[in-house]
C-alpha cells in the first residue's frame, strides 16, 4: 500500500509539472509514461552514487543532520545514498538492534564513521557496526569531527588500523572522499596536501578550513542603503 501511495503522489507531481509546460492536458497514458520515465531515472541517479552507512556517537548525531541538511542543498556540491536506519529502532534489544544495522551496512558500500569526543567509548554498537563493515569490505572513511585531516588521538582502537582514510568533517573533501578508491594494504590513508588545496582549504598545521567568505561591505564600501 505504501508503495501504491509513492507512486500516485508521483504521478501527481509529474502531471502538474508537464500541464504547466503543455499546451493541452495530458492522459493517463502519457502520465503514466512521464511517471515511468521519472522513476526511472531517480532509481539509475540512486545506484550511481556511492551507497553510505553514517556511524556516529548520539552525541554526535547533529553532524549527521548537517550531513544531511550539505545533501539537500542545491548550492552544495555533495550527495550520497543515505543507508542510515530510516527512524529509530522501537526495542531494546541489543541483539535486534544489531541485526538491524548490520543489515543495512552489508547493503552499502560506503561506510563513514563520524569520529568525535567519546566515539572511542562506543563500544556497544558503533563498535559492531565497524566490525560489520570490515567483514563486508568496501570504502571505510573516518571523518574527524575536529577538522584533522589524518587519524588522531581521537581515533577509536577499533577503527584504527583497518584501511580507512582520515578526512576532516566538510563537504567538498568528504565528497571526495566519496569517489576514493583504496589502493594498497596501508592500516590507514589520508589526502595529499594537494588535494585540499584543490579544493580550496587552507592547511593549518594537521587541519584542514576552508577560508570565510569575503564581506563585500569590507574597507567602508557599503552601499548608502547599508549604512
Amino acid at each position: 500500500m505504501k508503495g501504491k501511495i509513492v507512486g500516485a503522489a508521483v504521478a501527481g507531481d509529474v502531471r502538474r509539472w508537464a500541464d504547466d509546460r503543455c499546451s493541452r492536458p495530458l492522459n493517463v497514458r502519457m502520465v503514466q509514461l512521464l511517471t515511468s520515465t521519472w522513476v526511472l531515472y531517480a532509481m539509475t541517479e540512486m545506484r550511481s552514487l556511492p551507497r553510505t552507512f553514517v556511524s556516529f556517537s548520539s552525541a554526535d548525531k547533529g553532524r549527521y543532520d548537517l550531513m544531511c541538511a550539505w545533501k539537500a542543498h542545491e548550492h552544495i556540491n555533495f550527495n550520497f545514498a543515505d543507508f542510515q536506519l530510516d527512524e529509530a529502532i522501537n526495542s531494546v534489544r541489543p541483539h535486534y538492534i544489531k541485526s538491524v544495522c548490520a543489515a543495512k551496512i552489508r547493503r552499502a558500500d560506503t561506510f563513514v564513521l563520524l569520529i568525535g569526543s567519546d566515539t572511542y567509548t562506543k563500544t556497544v554498537f558503533v563498535k559492531d557496526e565497524v566490525e560489520t563493515a570490515v567483514e563486508k569490505g568496501g570504502r571505510l572513511i573516518g571523518v574527524n569531527l575536529n577538522n584533522c585531516r589524518f587519524k588522531d588521538a581521537l581515533c577509536p582502537a577499533f577503527f584504527a588500523d583497518i584501511g580507512a582514510l582520515f578526512v576532516p568533517f566538510s563537504s567538498r573533501v568528504l565528497a571526495e572522499a566519496l569517489t576514493w578508491d583504496r589502493q594498497g594494504t596501508s592500516p590507514w590513508y589520508y589526502f595529499f596536501d594537494e588535494v585540499y588545496t584543490r579544493l580550496g582549504y587552507q592547511l593549518i598545521g594537521d587541519n584542514a578550513v576552508l577560508p570565510k567568505p569575503l564581506n563585500p561591505f569590507s574597507g567602508g564600501n557599503r552601499p548608502p542603503w547599508a549604512r
